[in-house]
C-alpha cells in the first residue's frame, strides 16, 4: 500500500508540472522536489521519465474504463453531448500528453501501441454507442461500415483537439467553448441524426451547461433532465510494461 501511495504522490507531482512547463522543461529531480522525496526514491518507482508518462496515460485509461464503456446502455442525445463534455474534461486534467501526443508517441513504441489499442477500443464502443441510438430511433446509420467507422474517427479527431484548439486561441475552456466544439460534432453527425435541429442545440446546450458549472450558456432556458453515468476511481496499473 505505501508503495502504491508513493507512486500516485510522484505521478500527480508529474502531471501538475508537465502540465504547467511540458515534460521537456521537468527532470526527474523537479518531480522528486515536487513530490518531497528523493531522486533516488523516485527511481525505484519509475527508473526513467517516459516509465513516468507511460503510468500517467494508464491512469486516464483507468478513468476511461472506470465508466466510458456503459454508454451504450443510456443511447440519448443529451447523454452524446455529456459523453463529449467528460471527454474535454479528461484531456484538460492530462492536458500535456494531448499537447505532446504526436512527439510523445514517437519517442515511445510501447507507448504509441498502448494508446493505439486504446484508441480501437474507443472506437468500437462509439461505434456500439451509435447503433444504440439507431435502435431507438435518434439516428440513421449508413449502409457502408466504412462510412459509419470514418463519421466515429472524425468526431474522435474533433474532439480529441478541441482543447487544443482552443487553446490556440487564448481562450479558456468553457460552457460557451465546449458548446462551440459540440456544434462542429453536430455538423459531422447532422445528416444521420433523426431529430428536430433546433430541438438538438437547444438539449445539447442545456446538457452543457448542466456539466460545465459557472458557465452559462446565454438565451437558453433548460428543462431537460441529464443522467451521466458517475466515474470512479479503480486502482490504476503502475508503470511500464517490459
Amino acid at each position: 500500500m505505501a508503495t502504491k501511495v508513493t507512486q500516485l504522490r510522484i505521478l500527480q507531482a508529474a502531471l501538475e508540472l508537465f502540465n504547467a512547463e511540458g515534460t521537456a522543461a521537468v527532470s526527474a529531480s523537479r518531480i522528486a522536489e515536487h513530490c518531497g522525496i528523493s531522486k533516488g526514491n523516485l527511481q525505484y518507482h519509475f527508473p526513467n521519465k517516459r516509465d513516468v508518462i507511460f503510468a500517467i496515460f494508464q491512469l486516464a485509461i483507468g478513468e476511461m474504463d472506470a465508466g466510458w464503456y456503459r454508454d451504450h446502455l443510456e443511447p440519448t442525445l443529451e447523454h452524446m453531448a455529456a459523453m463529449f463534455v467528460r471527454q474535454l474534461q479528461l484531456i484538460v486534467k492530462y492536458r500535456f500528453f494531448y499537447r505532446e501526443l504526436a512527439d510523445l508517441l514517437r519517442q515511445d513504441p510501447l507507448l504509441r501501441r498502448r494508446y493505439c489499442e486504446n484508441r480501437e477500443r474507443r472506437f468500437g464502443v462509439i461505434e456500439k454507442f451509435m447503433q444504440a441510438l439507431a435502435g431507438r430511433g435518434l439516428m440513421r446509420l449508413p449502409q457502408d461500415a466504412r462510412r459509419l467507422r470514418s463519421i466515429v474517427e472524425v468526431t474522435w479527431i474533433l474532439s480529441e483537439n478541441w482543447v487544443n484548439y482552443t487553446e490556440y486561441q487564448d481562450r479558456e475552456v468553457s460552457a460557451a467553448t465546449i458548446l462551440h466544439g459540440y456544434a462542429a460534432i453536430l455538423e459531422v453527425l447532422r445528416p444521420y441524426l433523426s431529430t428536430d435541429p433546433q430541438r438538438l442545440t437547444e438539449e445539447s446546450s442545456c446538457t452543457i451547461e448542466r456539466l460545465v458549472p459557472h458557465r452559462a450558456v446565454a438565451g437558453v432556458t433548460c428543462n431537460t433532465a441529464v443522467s451521466v453515468i458517475p466515474r470512479g476511481a479503480p486502482e490504476p496499473a503502475l508503470g511500464h510494461p517490459a
